[in-house]
Order: C-alpha cells, then sequence, then structure tokens
C-alpha cells in the first residue's frame, strides 16, 4: 500500500513538473514556427544590416562607447541570422530566457509561481520583433537587466546588496541606456523591502548613477545627451516602435511592486485557483498566436525574397518569381528592373510589370535614407558608372558602418578601378566576418592581376562599360546621366536598354523611334519587343519620319497586333473603360496598353 501511495505521488510530481515546464516549452515552439515559417525575411534583413568582425579592433571600437559591449554581442548574436533556423532559434531563445527570468523573478519576489505578467512581456517582445527592423539587440539589453537583477536579488541580500549598487557604473558601461531598466528595478526593489539600511543603498545607487552618466558625458565618451542616455537602443532599431518598447520596459521596470501586489479573490489553496494560474500563460500564447496571425507582412517577405535572389545574383529566379506574385512594390520592381537588364530583357518584358512613369521604378535618386542609399547604387553599377556606384557604398558606409553587400561593392569598384591597394584592405575587413570568408579569399585571387580581372564574368564586363571619359553625374536625376554615358561609349548595350526604357516610359514615341539607329551600333540583330511596338505604332500611324536603318526592321507580326489592337480601341473608343477592359486579356503586357491606360 505504501509502495502504491508513493508511485501515485512520484507519477503526481512528473505530471506537476511537465505542467510547470510545458507552457515555456510551447512559448519557444510558437516563437520558433512563426519567424521560421512566416517572418524569415526578419533574419535576413537584419544580417544584411550589419558586419561581425572577429578582430581586436572591431572589438575595440565597441568599447570605445558606454553599451558597446551590448551592442557587440547583438551583432555577434545577428551574424548567426544567416541561416534561418538559427536566426529563429537565437530568437526564440532570447525571448523564452525573458520570459523564464520574469518567472524567476516573480516567484522571489511573491514567494509563489508567477505566470501572467512573464509571458505577456514575453508576447510583447515577439510582437515587436515581428516587425523587421527591430532587432535583438533590445530584447538581449532586457535579458541582460533581467539576469543581473534576479542575480542581485538571489545573491546578494542584505548587506551584499552593496556590490550590484557599486557596480552600477560598471553596468552602465557594458549596457548602455539598458541599465536604467536595471536602475528602476532595484530602486522599486529596495523601495519594498524593510530595514534602515534599503534607502542608505537607494541613495547610494541614485547617485552612482547620476555620476556615471556625469562623468560618461564630461570626460568619456563626448557623446549627446539624448545617445548616452539610450544607446544602442534607437527608433531606428526598434521599427519607430518606441512608445510600445518604453510602454513593456516600464512594465518590467515596476516588476518588484507588481509582483507584490497580493489578489484575494480566490481563498488560498483554491482548486480553482490553481487552475485559472495553470491556464494563464496557455491564454496568453493563445493571444500571441492570433496576434502574430495578422503581423506577418507579405510585402515585406516579398521584397526581401527578391533581395535575397539579387544578391545571390539569381535574376532569372527573380523575374519568374515576381510573374507568379506580382506586386507594386516599388523597391522589389526596381530589383527586378535591374534583372532585366542584367539578362538583356528590359525593353523586352517590363511592361509584364507595373512601372512607375515618374521612372522610380528603373532608379532611385540620390538620398540619405538608409534602403534608398544602400540599394540605389546598384543601377550606376549595372550601367557601368563604377565610380557613381562606388560612392553610393562608401556614403552608405560612413553612415551606417560596414555591411556585408556594401562591402562587397567597394571590392569591386576598387578592383574594376584597379586600386589594389584599397581593395586588399577591404578584402581583409571581409574575411575577418563569420561566413563571407570564402568571397574573401575569391576576391583576394583578383588582387594585383589585370588579366584575371578582365576575365571575370561579371567585373570584366562592368570594366569594359566604364566610361573612358569623365563626366558629373547628376545623382537627383539618373535619368540625365545616360545620354552622356551613350555619347562616351555607343556600345553600352545596358545604358542603351535603360535609355530606351525610360524614353518608353515617358511616352515619347518620336524619341524611341528616331535612337533605333543606336541598336544597330551596339550590334543589335533585331528590336526589342517593347521598343519594337512603339517603333511600328510610330511608323503605321504616320507620326513623323521613319529613321534609315541598315539592317534591322519592325516586325511583320508586331505589325498584325498593332492593327488588332487598334481595331479593338476604335470599336470601344466610346468609353475608356469598356476600351482597358477588352484590350486586358491580349495586349496588358505591351508598350501600348501602357501608353493609354497609365
Amino acid at each position: 500500500m505504501d509502495k502504491s501511495i508513493e508511485v501515485m505521488r512520484s507519477t503526481g510530481q512528473r505530471t506537476n513538473r511537465i505542467l510547470k515546464f510545458f507552457p515555456f516549452l510551447l512559448f519557444f515552439l510558437v516563437v520558433l514556427f512563426y519567424f521560421f515559417w512566416f517572418s524569415g525575411y526578419v533574419f535576413f534583413y537584419q544580417e544584411k544590416l550589419s558586419l561581425f568582425l572577429v578582430s581586436g579592433e572591431f572589438l575595440r571600437e565597441n568599447l570605445s562607447q558606454q553599451g558597446g559591449f551590448l551592442a557587440y554581442l547583438g551583432t555577434f548574436l545577428t551574424a548567426f541570422y544567416r541561416f534561418e533556423i538559427l536566426g529563429a532559434g537565437i530568437l526564440s531563445l532570447v525571448l523564452l530566457l525573458v520570459v523564464w527570468f520574469s518567472a524567476l523573478i516573480g516567484k522571489k519576489i511573491a514567494g509563489k509561481p508567477v505566470c501572467f505578467l512573464p509571458f505577456l512581456v514575453g508576447s510583447g517582445l515577439v510582437f515587436l520583433h515581428a516587425h523587421y527592423q527591430f532587432q535583438l539587440v533590445n530584447s538581449l539589453g532586457i535579458l541582460l537587466q533581467l539576469v543581473w537583477f534576479y542575480t542581485a536579488i538571489r545573491f546578494f541580500s542584505g548587506k551584499r546588496m552593496w556590490l550590484p549598487v557599486l557596480m552600477f557604473p560598471v553596468w552602465y558601461f557594458l549596457t548602455g541606456g539598458f541599465a536604467w531598466l536595471f536602475l528602476i528595478m532595484i530602486s522599486a526593489f529596495l523601495a519594498t523591502r524593510t530595514g534602515k539600511m534599503r534607502w542608505i543603498q537607494l541613495a547610494v545607487l541614485l547617485i552612482t548613477a547620476f555620476l556615471s552618466f556625469f562623468v560618461a558625458k564630461e570626460f568619456l565618451f563626448y557623446e549627446t545627451t539624448k545617445t548616452l542616455l539610450q544607446y544602442p537602443f534607437s527608433d531606428l532599431n526598434a521599427g519607430m516602435q518606441t512608445r510600445e518598447f518604453v510602454l513593456l520596459a516600464g512594465l518590467i521596470g515596476f516588476f518588484p511592486w507588481l509582483f507584490n501586489i497580493k489578489f484575494h479573490r480566490f481563498t488560498a489553496g483554491s482548486a480553482l485557483k490553481v487552475c485559472w494560474v495553470q491556464l494563464l500563460p496557455f491564454l496568453v500564447i493563445l493571444v500571441l498566436a492570433g496576434a502574430l496571425s495578422q503581423r506577418t507582412d507579405r510585402k515585406n517577405s516579398h521584397y526581401f525574397h527578391v533581395e535575397k535572389l539579387f544578391y545571390e545574383h539569381k535574376y532569372h529566379e527573380i523575374i519568374a518569381f515576381n510573374r507568379t506574385f506580382p506586386t507594386t512594390n516599388k523597391l522589389t520592381l526596381f530589383l527586378n528592373n535591374l534583372a532585366l537588364a542584367e539578362t538583356g530583357q528590359l525593353t523586352e518584358r517590363m511592361f509584364e510589370f507595373t512601372q512607375s512613369p515618374d521612372g522610380e521604378t528603373l532608379f532611385l535618386k540620390w538620398e540619405t535614407i538608409g534602403d534608398v542609399l544602400r540599394r540605389g547604387g546598384h543601377f550606376y553599377y549595372t550601367v557601368g558608372l563604377v565610380n557613381e556606384a562606388h560612392r553610393w557604398a562608401y556614403e552608405y558606409m560612413v553612415m551606417r558602418g560596414y555591411t556585408p553587400e556594401g562591402l562587397k561593392m567597394l571590392i569591386k569598384t576598387e578592383l574594376i578601378n584597379g586600386n589594389y591597394k584599397v581593395a586588399a584592405r577591404y578584402i581583409e575587413i571581409l574575411s575577418q566576418s563569420v561566413f563571407y570568408r570564402n568571397e574573401a579569399r575569391e576576391f583576394m585571387q583578383l588582387l594585383n592581376n589585370d588579366e584575371a580581372v578582365n576575365n571575370h564574368p561579371e567585373l570584366g564586363m562592368k570594366k569594359r562599360f566604364k566610361p573612358k571619359t569623365d563626366f558629373f553625374v547628376l545623382s537627383d536625376a539618373p535619368a540625365a546621366n545616360l545620354e552622356p554615358l551613350l555619347m562616351a561609349d555607343s556600345s553600352n548595350v545596358f545604358a542603351i536598354e535603360y535609355q530606351f526604357a525610360w524614353l518608353l516610359l515617358q511616352k515619347d514615341v518620336s524619341a524611341v523611334t528616331e535612337k533605333l539607329p543606336l541598336l544597330e551600333k551596339a550590334g543589335y540583330n533585331r528590336i526589342p519587343r517593347h521598343i519594337d511596338e512603339a517603333a511600328t505604332g510610330f511608323k503605321m500611324l504616320n507620326m513623323g519620319e521613319f529613321p534609315q536603318l541598315e539592317y534591322l526592321r519592325t516586325k511583320a507580326d508586331t505589325e498584325q497586333r498593332f492593327r488588332q489592337y487598334y481595331q479593338i480601341f476604335q470599336q470601344n473608343s466610346n468609353s475608356r473603360e469598356q476600351a482597358q477592359r477588352a484590350l486586358y486579356p491580349q495586349f496588358s503586357d505591351t508598350f501600348w496598353y501602357y501608353l493609354f491606360f497609365n
């Protein structure tokens, strides 16, 4: 009989342990599943936004500022975002530890298991992380404050509390602006304790905190007050969710008071109370799952998938993907047009996709905004304006530091220009990264070897199309650079494609037709489809004198299709909407349709 009771008691204890840990496991799995299957683009974006270097210099640079250690740690973990499964695992683990240590703090202060607030805080951070700009360093900063606070109240009670109090300057130096969260928590904790010593410790803590800030501002770092208060937190790396993050951090800061609140709705030991406490985490996780189902950003998921393919030079896959999943996002279409140009299809297929008449889907105007500055230089690289592509990459590096793709662009442009000494420096930096060492080794083989650069399938082509004569590049008017670029080299097929594409977007049929001889000079063996459509319309509607061409001709089937198009248009000329509906099935991907209905 005694053995049966002991077995039942042991079974009950195992069941209780399972019930105790199961909400944490479920939370981890829900977060892991969501970020891996639905929001993997978050890891791609953030990994491309920074570059962790395995070097003493990089560590020293980070430690030259308060909070630099936390930033260094965040950059290190973000490097593993290169693999989505690792990114999802790291983020899920950090968020789980936030919940876990919040629960430990609650149990230590309240003297009993606390579930609701820890899971509420963890779920709030998950929701914020669903925004692609909300970076790991924010949750990592909160986690470190929770760990240090739990350590302080668990192991340094009474007189030993002087250690975390007097160590605050060191903690501020290590974790920067996030240390203020620890200050609030430990202050609230001391205020709720008993004994005279707590008030002395609290006063010393506040004085130490003030002196830490004052010395940092006046003697050590010479940063702005805002930077000293916040770094490494910023509005940008929080995805402009500063208010939400501050509210969440404020909730954590008042844990010592909140966990001391007593609720007497249920009598102690009530079975209903126990059941309710056990169910609360599952209810929070259920609400979180529902909120996340509405949080996935399909537009950003689409764009970052295209950008990933672009960096991998999978241009045909980009075109096929955008054809299958049409988009109106201008940055996505900008990369799609680059892919069309790199594969020689820009004036052949551009109207299969949405285009912006102002040219913003063809090129980006100079702006110091990160997204524009980081990507806009790729247009200049494609058309052979290597120095301008280098300028965009360099300016972005000055503003935001090293990034994988920015550094690779700087290496490519320096190799093309033959600046091998500078290129070697950039290659050395790339070789100190965690996951880009293979690329660094490939670039290393091109150093001081003009022949190898000339024979390189990518760099050799860009070098051949680099203009031999200099001219001022107008970054605020990218289209204006195409004419002088063609004057410098009329065989530059990429510049020709973009010149005609721009004229087509402007609906300048006369200019398109007038420039047809450019195609013969560049060695085209046929007129690309959209140019052919414009030229055919010009010729058949007798819009002016058609240029004399040596061997290129408009196609007979294009002329036949134009007759069909024009006939349907005239039959429905009384109603623009009716004509558009009638023409869409057969002609939506033609220049003619764009000309009349965009």
